[in-house]
């Protein structure tokens, strides 16, 4: 099923429209939201490729010792 994003202007319009969606009888969910830190998620797939390449054989690991050395 398709979603809908509705992004209010400031965080006091929250609960109202949160009211409003629940009370339409065409609305099956209402579920509040919080946006990832785009710097942190960034991060994460970085590394989640890196992991990937390495099983892959495309890249190699570094081992505990090497890691711990680096400054």
């Amino acid at each position: 099923m398709d979603g809908l994003l509705v992004k209010p202007k400031n965080k006091e319009a929250i609960p109202f429209l949160k009211q409003l969606l629940n009370n339409l009888s065409n609305v099956q969910s209402v579920e509040i939201v919080k946006p990832t830190n785009s710097r942190t998620r960034k991060n994460l797939e970085s590394g989640l490729k890196e992991v990937k390449d390495m099983v892959a054989g495309k890249k190699k690991g570094k081992t505990l010792k090497q890691l711990l050395d680096e400054d």
